[in-house]
């Protein structure tokens, strides 16, 4: 509960007021939580996305919940993604590309993947959507949140930290357990299971194929990973998803 309590606190913008000790230690340690984690943002937004669905289309209750996510989770992961971006495709040396992902500009990169990230979301959604029931729009929230959480659980794997900042909260997540990745994994898998049957296993197999081939990219060009690229699995996997899912749903 502490550990739910803290993400919270971290990956949203819903107040808390509750203090927590050893709260790196508890991040860490919680990992087996993240997803269940993502399962529960995932609902909230799904609240949004059945009230906006009573009173406008499935696609512009779609686009709303997008504008929710945002100010529910402050765009923390898109953040990432923009600055992994700017950093990993400027071309330059590893010092380089880390102290361009501190720099708080964006750059082309980031704006560009930034654009290609809503592109992903919300063409092939609005190519299915006139066949989606309810029901199913509200499954699609729900995945969206809980396979991106899935994907930087993935990350966690035998992690190796290369940020310039020693102290960076990509540290707290060196050394996470692998049976607490595994079973973050199992629970995300099975909530699609119970969502989408052997189709959302299916499609999450191309993400994590994904993932193992984004996070080798990531550590032949850096050795290792920092904040900006374990957050940046969150939209990625959450492109893929959307970019897989929308053909067998």
């Amino acid at each position: 509960m502490k550990s739910l309590i803290l993400y919270f606190q971290f990956f949203t913008r819903i107040p808390i007021p509750i203090g927590v000790d050893k709260p790196m230690e508890r991040m860490k340690s919680g990992i087996k939580l993240f997803t269940f984690f993502g399962l529960l943002v995932g609902l909230i937004e799904a609240i949004a996305f059945f009230l906006a669905s009573q009173l406008v289309s499935f696609n512009i209750a779609w686009l709303i919940v997008l504008f929710v996510d945002v100010l529910l989770t402050g765009g923390f992961h898109l953040d990432a993604v923009a600055d992994m971006a700017d950093g990993l495709f400027s071309a330059r040396k590893k010092e380089r590309m880390l102290e361009i992902m501190k720099d708080s500009r964006m750059g082309s990169n980031g704006v560009l993947i930034l654009i290609f990230y809503y592109l992903t979301c919300v063409i092939p959604f609005m190519e299915v959507s006139s066949d989606l029931t309810l029901k199913t729009g509200i499954f699609l929230v729900i995945a969206m949140n809980v396979v991106g959480k899935m994907g930087i659980s993935l990350m966690f794997y035998h992690m190796v930290y290369s940020g310039s900042n020693p102290q960076g909260l990509g540290t707290t997540f060196v050394g996470v357990k692998t049976v607490d990745i595994i079973i973050a994994q199992i629970v995300g898998l099975a909530i699609l299971y119970a969502m989408f049957g052997y189709h959302g296993l299916i499609v999450y197999g191309f993400v994590f194929l994904f993932i193992l081939l984004y996070r080798h990219m990531v550590y032949k060009k850096i050795d290792g990973l920092n904040g900006d690229t374990l957050g940046s699995a969150a939209p990625l996997s959450q492109m893929i998803f959307m970019l897989f899912v929308s053909m067998v749903i």
